[in-house]
Protein backbone atom coordinates (compact mmCIF):
# COMPACT_ATOMS: atom_id res chain seq x y z
CA UNK A 1 0.00 0.00 0.00
CA UNK A 2 3.01 2.26 -0.08
CA UNK A 3 3.28 2.26 -3.86
CA UNK A 4 0.69 5.00 -4.62
CA UNK A 5 2.17 7.60 -2.23
CA UNK A 6 5.66 6.88 -3.54
CA UNK A 7 4.43 7.18 -7.12
CA UNK A 8 2.72 10.47 -6.23
CA UNK A 9 5.92 11.86 -4.79
CA UNK A 10 7.85 10.61 -7.81
CA UNK A 11 5.38 12.28 -10.17
CA UNK A 12 5.71 15.59 -8.34
CA UNK A 13 9.50 15.36 -8.28
CA UNK A 14 9.73 14.35 -11.94
CA UNK A 15 7.46 17.11 -13.21
CA UNK A 16 9.08 19.90 -11.23
CA UNK A 17 11.53 20.72 -14.02
CA UNK A 18 8.73 20.99 -16.59
CA UNK A 19 6.26 22.90 -14.41
CA UNK A 20 8.82 25.66 -13.82
CA UNK A 21 9.74 25.84 -17.51
CA UNK A 22 9.84 29.25 -19.19
CA UNK A 23 7.65 27.93 -22.02
CA UNK A 24 4.04 28.44 -20.90
CA UNK A 25 2.70 25.56 -23.00
CA UNK A 26 5.18 23.10 -21.53
CA UNK A 27 4.34 24.27 -18.01
CA UNK A 28 0.58 24.01 -18.63
CA UNK A 29 0.94 20.54 -20.18
CA UNK A 30 3.05 19.35 -17.27
CA UNK A 31 0.51 20.65 -14.78
CA UNK A 32 -2.37 18.96 -16.64
CA UNK A 33 -0.44 15.69 -16.85
CA UNK A 34 0.49 15.90 -13.17
CA UNK A 35 -3.10 16.59 -12.13
CA UNK A 36 -4.34 13.65 -14.18
CA UNK A 37 -1.63 11.30 -12.90
CA UNK A 38 -2.22 12.28 -9.28
CA UNK A 39 -5.97 11.91 -9.72
CA UNK A 40 -5.59 8.38 -11.10
CA UNK A 41 -3.16 7.38 -8.36
CA UNK A 42 -5.52 8.69 -5.66
CA UNK A 43 -8.44 6.85 -7.27
CA UNK A 44 -6.51 3.56 -7.47
CA UNK A 45 -5.37 3.94 -3.89
CA UNK A 46 -8.82 4.75 -2.50
CA UNK A 47 -10.51 1.99 -4.50
CA UNK A 48 -7.92 -0.59 -3.48
CA UNK A 49 -8.51 -0.14 0.25
CA UNK A 50 -12.06 -1.62 0.27
CA UNK A 51 -10.97 -4.40 -2.10
CA UNK A 52 -8.09 -5.32 0.22
CA UNK A 53 -10.45 -5.25 3.23
CA UNK A 54 -12.94 -7.50 1.44
CA UNK A 55 -10.19 -9.95 0.51
CA UNK A 56 -9.02 -9.94 4.12
CA UNK A 57 -12.49 -10.78 5.39
CA UNK A 58 -13.08 -13.48 2.78
CA UNK A 59 -9.77 -15.26 3.30
CA UNK A 60 -9.33 -15.22 7.06
CA UNK A 61 -9.46 -18.53 8.85
CA UNK A 62 -11.75 -19.77 11.57
CA UNK A 63 -11.44 -18.24 14.98
CA UNK A 64 -9.74 -20.46 17.52
CA UNK A 65 -10.38 -19.70 21.17
CA UNK A 66 -7.71 -20.95 23.53
CA UNK A 67 -8.92 -20.77 27.09
CA UNK A 68 -6.38 -20.05 29.77
CA UNK A 69 -7.05 -21.64 33.14
CA UNK A 70 -7.94 -19.31 35.94
CA UNK A 71 -5.12 -18.47 38.36
CA UNK A 72 -4.89 -20.98 41.18
CA UNK A 73 -6.63 -23.79 39.31
CA UNK A 74 -4.80 -27.07 39.02
CA UNK A 75 -3.82 -28.27 35.53
CA UNK A 76 -5.47 -31.55 34.52
CA UNK A 77 -3.06 -34.44 34.12
CA UNK A 78 -2.56 -35.42 30.50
Amino acid sequence: MLAPPLLMLGTCAGLQRFVFSEDEEVAAGAMMFGAGALGLLWAFWLLAVPVMGLLLLLTRGRRLVIEQPAPGMKQPDA
